[in-house]
């Protein structure tokens, strides 16, 4: 076979164009029985008919994606190995930072403070391993009679710090998603473990355990994924169902308004009919609600009925906070289904992402779909439409649609205080953003919010997280040897008072929200949560002191101020000082005052006044200056010195009266200071204010 190497286009043309003559078999037979010759530099030919084919065959071919590769246990180990090694190198570096702070710090000291000061030093250490051991060794108590108990009491509650647990749970969860019923139930229920586990990690953070943190985010992201599948088939159930609810509707128009019925066959003539009378429009039109709970609540408005203008009034969904919406003219006209739904918490921020919006009422999000097609009868038969996910997708609105108007009302369990303060969000782009708002009002004494917005975007009331800090003041007092009252008035002047014993709180102030929501007593951490699920935050977090340009104080720093602070409160009530944010980062500085008569309202006399105490690392000192100064000074009280610990220093200036020596001693009991200890540091009292 002779190939031929064309130089340009013509020649190739006018060779093929010659006609071909079949070589006999006896040729055929002699270029086959010839020798071959090796042939230097071969000719490459490109572009041939052949080459074109085989290309396109290959293009042609199924990209097969290579399959992603499961974690194994021994990959799943590797994890959790390298999760450790980051951990254990985080601690060594702020070990290494502690110990160079405190170098300097201790370059900074006089000798002779020097010399004092370590002299000092094993009173203090050894008073800090004895009440941080006890503490231990309570909290270790604790959790073993509650796991004997929950033994004794058959009680299968899941414990949050375990993954076998919270694995079998979520594979319980994780099955009959097409059982409407079940999901209701199973919604509310995952609200509740997604509670246990945020009282888990709060109470980690308070004992400054870091380990199981991308435990809690982890399980928490999942069960609300779950959430969000479960409440995903709810409204599919009701959008397939639609054509069951328009039976319903017909039997109703026939029997009870006696109108015609809404088919294909009957619209045009039920619209000519309209035109003439608009308010029948109302007649045509369904509303269905889902199961209420705490934590879920959905309601579908459905419209058949389509080119008939605009509505008369807006769609009422009373039943959800008494939410109206007045939709587009251009919507109004339409076809459509159009449903709400309602969380008491945020499905759309993963929970270890932090944003400066608290949600005040519930998260809302409001679609509008087009209405699924009707079935054909016909020889006896009912075909039926598929459904497809792409039917529940948003309608797309084009430009120079009229904004939505909106009105709520939120309900009376939730803290309103300075109209100022709120603003509605809508969540755009991955992010919660006030941006596409107009017309906001909000009105405290009627608790109503109206507002207009540009699209189909998830919006909810809300106010800052950091709203309420830095505290404007606290104060902390000791009642009797088991019972502590703390008092805090928030940025929002929020007056609250919380009593705290051994074992629980309870609320005092304010009083509406003591007698209505929190009437029985609750641990220090659960109320903390509900208080902030009500609209009144005081969880400080590092990224609310960034968003408000300050820091917080240094942790060890802040432990040590908490130590001496709970070994002295039998005696002393401490409240916060006007200076603390004028120092830096390194001190903390706070007063405090005999309270010879034990009163929480007790704000000294002529004979008890309050003085200030500056506190640094691994040292305390009784300052000259006081709040009623003019100007801050670091200069120590006239023949007093530094000490290692607040105690060492009353004892050796005798600050104390005589007739209080006795009560110094009285020391609260574990219970007590453990419970004080996580309060003051989940709120990061110490710290940010």
């Amino acid at each position: 076979m002779n190939i031929q190497n064309y130089s340009t286009k013509d020649d190739k043309k006018k060779t093929l164009l010659k006609p071909r003559i079949r070589a006999s078999s006896k040729e055929a037979t002699q270029q086959l029985t010839q020798p071959r010759i090796a042939v230097q530099n071969p000719t490459v030919y490109r572009n041939t008919t052949a080459d074109k084919h085989r290309k396109h065959s290959i293009d042609n071919k199924k990209q097969v994606k290579p399959k992603k590769k499961k974690k194994t246990q021994k990959k799943i180990q590797q994890l959790d190995n390298e999760e450790e090694q980051r951990l254990l190198e985080e601690e060594q570096k702020r070990l290494k930072d502690l110990e160079e702070f405190q170098r300097q710090q201790w370059e900074k000291m006089s000798k002779e403070e020097q010399d004092r000061l370590r002299s000092e030093e094993n009173d203090r250490v050894q008073i800090e391993i004895i009440w941080d051991k006890e503490i231990h060794e309570h909290k270790k108590k604790c959790l073993e009679f509650d796991e004997w108990n929950n033994y004794i009491s058959c009680n299968t509650q899941i414990d949050p710090r375990i993954e076998k647990d919270l694995n079998t749970f979520i594979y319980q969860l994780s099955s009959n998603n097409n059982d409407i019923q079940l999901n209701y139930k199973q919604i509310e229920y995952i609200s509740k473990i997604i509670f246990i586990i945020q009282i888990a990690h709060q109470e980690d953070l308070s004992q400054s355990i870091f380990v199981k943190q991308d435990h809690y985010f982890r399980y928490i992201e999942k069960l609300k994924l779950i959430q969000s599948e479960k409440i995903y088939e709810i409204i599919k159930h009701f959008y397939t169902n639609y054509e069951d609810y328009l039976d319903e509707l017909n039997h109703i128009l026939k029997h009870q308004y006696f109108l015609l019925e809404f088919n294909q066959e009957t619209q045009q003539r039920i619209l000519q009919k309209i035109a003439q009378k608009p308010e029948d429009r109302l007649k045509y039109e369904i509303l269905k609600y889902s199961e209420f709970s705490n934590s879920f609540k959905a309601a579908f408005w459905y419209c058949p009925l389509s080119k008939i203008g605009y509505r008369i009034k807006p769609i009422d969904f009373s039943q959800i906070s008494n939410l109206q919406l007045e939709i587009p003219r251009q919507l109004a006209g339409s076809s459509l289904i159009y449903y709400i739904t309602w969380t008491n918490y945020d499905p759309f921020i993963k929970y270890k992402q932090y944003t400066q919006y608290l949600p005040i009422g519930g998260i809302f999000q409001n679609i509008c779909v087009n209405v699924p097609k009707l079935s054909k009868k016909k020889n006896g038969w009912i075909l039926k439409p598929t459904f497809t996910d792409s039917q529940l997708q948003p309608l797309k609105l084009a430009q120079g649609f009229q904004s939505y108007s909106c009105y709520f009302q939120i309900s009376n369990q939730y803290y309103l205080q300075d109209a100022t303060k709120f603003f509605i969000v809508t969540f755009q782009n991955g992010n919660w953003t006030q941006e596409g708002i107009e017309d906001l009002k909000v009105n405290i004494e009627t608790r109503c919010v109206s507002f207009s917005l540009k699209n189909q975007y998830p919006f909810m009331l809300s106010t800052f997280r950091f709203a309420d800090f830095p505290f404007k003041t606290w104060k902390i007092t000791s009642l009797s040897p088991d019972k502590v009252y703390i008092n805090i008035i928030t940025q929002r002047n929020i007056n609250i008072g919380i009593e705290l014993d051994s074992k629980q709180s309870k609320l005092i102030k304010p009083a509406s929200l003591a007698e209505q929501q929190f009437q029985q007593p609750l641990p220090i951490i659960e109320l903390l949560l509900k208080l902030r699920n009500i609209g009144i935050n005081l969880i400080a977090q590092e990224e609310d002191a960034i968003c408000l340009q300050t820091v917080f104080k240094r942790q060890e720093v802040e432990n040590q101020v908490l130590l001496n602070l709970m070994q002295t409160l039998r005696v002393y009530s401490f409240k916060q000082s006007k200076w603390n944010q004028k120092c830096g980062s390194d001190q903390i500085i706070i007063q405090f005052v005999e309270n010879p008569i034990f009163d929480k309202d007790f704000e000294g006399d002529d004979e008890f006044q309050w003085r200030n105490l500056e506190f640094q690392l691994n040292k305390v000192a009784l300052l000259e200056c006081n709040d009623k100064s003019e100007k801050f000074t670091t200069k120590w009280y006239k023949n007093t010195v530094s000490h290692a610990n607040l105690l060492i220093l009353i004892q050796q200036h005798q600050i104390t009266p005589p007739e209080l020596q006795f009560y110094i001693e009285e020391i609260q009991n574990v219970e007590l200071r453990s419970n004080l200890r996580t309060m003051m540091k989940v709120m990061r009292l110490l710290a940010i204010n």
